[in-house]
């Protein structure tokens, strides 16, 4: 099978030139075939490996055009005159008559065919395509290459229409509408078949499952075509090509059963939900998690870049303004050019979108975005096994292949639901990360259509690399891809600032729009907080009046020790003696008293402590059965 070559295109306002990369091909003049239809499709064939076909914005100079410009020049009594221009060597045919306005046409010839140029030292065989414009002008978008691998909307159109035309024939024609014949056919056996009974068996036979994907084009894919349990290992969502019956006897099956989904979604979060691992992570900020530092911290390609690249109008000028050379400045990397390349034509998108479908798919983008966004924060740029799982359950679009319907689903319901799924499943669960993500998504559409694309394209690559979830490509993000080269820039701009508004307003993606009681549950936290730090305060207060009592008897027993050095003979000393062991008597009560408070305060502060620890702890501050001058100075 033949695979697409690496190739890129440069242009000047006359010329376009295709570079092709053919390795290891021995190129001849009859090996290759390049052919050049209708002056729009050009189809390069190097045998036996490489097939280049493309879809041109504009149309090139090809035979036919030299053909008919050569045969138009030669008409006998037409009034024509050949004009060259030596700057542009660009031939043209001028006709005057008396009382009408000179028109110019170009005479094309057989130099303006197409031409090819080979280098075998360059990428071992580089093939260069050089093609006439037939109007000067530039090409805009060259560098999106998945638009060239498409046919043009007009092409496409027209077979579809010469499609439609070839079968116009029904393929079950009703010979006889009497039904009398039929039904006396059916009445076998004395068993009664009615006609609405015929066609619901019908109906039956080529029974649709639920419909999904970007536009809703595929179904029973995992029932079908996918391995046995992919789709419990790739989604959220329980058998996905499972039907149900309809709620209400009006409901449409296919809406009934998106309805099922997304209910069973909402009551599968709030029943995931765990408050007290939403709690733990509630001061994050304050307590210095790396990995919530690092993503905070981080500056992603769609802010490195957004100085030099987020102005498209200034990327379209620059690529105008520079001549057909090797050091032209491109936005894509060769890899990311030769992915784009590579990608097969999205037959499923259809030509003439409605403004409901562009609507919903533009949801989809900010879905999936958030998730990748999420991703590529906590993981540092640096995609890990993890990623295609936490791009999956941030997204109600991957995880329950959530179909969107405007204008019922506005933005801010997908947004919440974005921030409700990252509080719900991945490591880090913080409020302030996930409108930091947010602002992520407004910043990679405000980047532009190239911005979107690369961050899509990082994500192919992370699906295509998952056992599991290697099927979103097919499903999501390769449509994606091909539908966001062919938006109007305008259009993209346009929805990153109704994102950008529903961020400035606190009443849009607050805490208490989420449906998870936040705002109750960090109220409930706060005033047990603030009762216990309360309970606190007053243990602290009880250990230091002990403390005090302590100290004053220790300064009795010192002032008592520094009398006479004959104790034994002096009542004094005597008296002195009964004191020492008085306290000695009484000192494993004070201990038991210390040991309660002290772990009273570390069970509110959330340790435990040993009662033998806090005896080692305290043990030269209690010890009164030593000297009197040395106690005093422990305590």
């Amino acid at each position: 099978m033949p695979i697409i070559p690496r190739y890129n295109l440069t242009q000047t306002s006359t010329h376009v030139n295709i570079e092709v990369s053919i390795p290891h091909v021995r190129v001849s003049t009859s090996t290759l075939d390049l052919v050049i239809d209708d002056g729009t499709e050009l189809h390069l064939y190097a045998p036996p490996t490489y097939l280049l076909k493309l879809a041109l914005p504009d149309r090139v100079v090809d035979e036919d055009a030299v053909e008919e410009s050569l045969a138009r020049a030669a008409t006998p009594g037409s009034d024509v005159v050949r004009v060259v221009d030596v700057d542009e060597k660009n031939y043209s045919v001028t006709g005057d008559s008396a009382g009408e306005k000179s028109e110019t046409t170009h005479l094309w010839t057989k130099e303006d065919l197409p031409k090819l140029q080979y280098n075998p030292e360059k990428n071992h065989g580089t093939l260069v395509v050089i093609l006439r414009k037939e109007e000067e002008n530039f090409w805009q978008d060259l560098d999106l290459l998945g638009r060239l691998q498409h046919l043009t909307a007009q092409r496409r159109q027209e077979q579809q229409t010469t499609g439609t035309k070839m079968t116009t024939n029904p393929l079950i024609k009703v010979i006889d509408a009497d039904c009398n014949e039929v039904e006396e056919e059916n009445n076998y056996n004395g068993n009664e078949v009615s006609s609405s009974e015929v066609v619901k068996k019908l109906m039956s036979i080529n029974q649709r499952g639920p419909i999904y994907g970007l536009f809703r084009h595929f179904s029973n894919v995992f029932r079908d075509y996918a391995r046995e349990g992919l789709a419990h290992d790739m989604l959220e969502c329980p058998n996905p090509d499972e039907v149900y019956e309809c709620a209400n006897e009006g409901d449409e099956p296919e809406q009934s059963e998106e309805q099922r989904r997304r209910r069973m979604r909402l009551q599968m979060e709030n029943e995931k939900f765990d408050s007290n691992r939403y709690l733990s992570d509630l001061n994050i900020e304050e307590e210095g998690d790396m990995i919530f530092d690092a993503a905070m911290i981080m500056v992603p390609h769609w802010i490195a870049n957004a100085s030099q690249n987020s102005d498209l109008d200034n990327i379209t000028s620059r690529l105008a303004n520079l001549a057909a050379s090797d050091d032209q400045i491109t936005f894509f990397s060769s890899e990311e050019s030769h992915l784009l390349a590579t990608f097969s034509p999205q037959s499923n998108i259809p030509v003439q979108l409605s403004a409901e479908q562009k609507r919903t798919a533009f949801l989809s983008l900010a879905d999936i975005l958030f998730a990748y966004a999420y991703d590529h924060r906590t993981t540092d740029g640096d995609s890990t096994v993890e990623s295609s799982w936490t791009v999956m359950i941030l997204s109600p679009s991957l995880a329950w292949l959530e179909n969107y319907n405007p204008p019922y689903d506005r933005i801010e319901d997908v947004v919440r639901w974005n921030i409700r799924r990252s509080l719900i499943h991945p490591y880090l669960r913080s409020y302030t990360l996930a409108r930091k993500v947010v602002e992520d998504v407004c910043l990679i559409l405000k980047g532009g259509r190239r911005t979107v694309i690369r961050c899509l394209l990082q994500l192919h690559r992370i699906m295509e690399k998952s056992d599991s979830h290697y099927l979103f490509n097919k499903l999501y993000i390769d449509p994606l891809i091909g539908w966001v080269q062919r938006c109007e820039e305008n259009e993209v701009q346009q929805f990153r600032r109704e994102i950008e508004g529903i961020l400035d307003n606190p009443g849009s993606l607050g805490k208490q729009c989420l449906d998870l009681d936040l705002v109750e549950l960090e109220k409930s936290f706060f005033d047990l907080c603030y009762e216990a730090g309360s309970s606190t305060s007053s243990e602290e207060d009880s250990d230091d009046s002990l403390s005090y009592e302590s100290g004053s008897d220790s300064r009795v027993v010192e002032e008592d020790t520094m009398g006479t050095a004959d104790e034994e003979e002096s009542p004094v000393g005597n008296l002195n003696k009964d004191s020492t062991e008085r306290m000695n008597e009484q000192q494993p009560d004070r201990n038991a008293g210390i040991n309660r408070s002290v772990a009273l305060f570390g069970a509110n502060i959330g340790f435990a402590s040993s009662t033998s620890g806090l005896d080692n702890i305290f043990s030269g501050a209690c010890d009164v059965g030593g000297a009197g001058k040395t106690m005093v100075k422990e305590a």
